[in-house]
């Protein structure tokens, strides 16, 4: 899904960028253009960052054999 229509920015490109080391809405920026032109995408990019870091870092829990 676009988040940032702007710059053509996806969930799937935010989800990436975080996976390589974008922390704030900042290096996400820098990184992709999300949130740099308009700034109507700026607070969903912020939930999707942190929606991203949960995805990456995964529940933790072991698997039952």
């Amino acid at each position: 899904m676009y988040v940032c229509v702007c710059n053509g920015v996806t969930d799937r490109d935010i989800q990436r960028a975080v996976d390589e080391g974008c922390d704030s809405l900042e290096s996400l920026a820098s990184r992709t253009g999300c949130g740099s032109t308009c700034g109507c995408c700026r607070e969903y990019a912020a939930e999707a960052i942190t929606q991203a870091r949960t995805q990456s870092r995964g529940l933790g829990l072991p698997i039952a054999a």
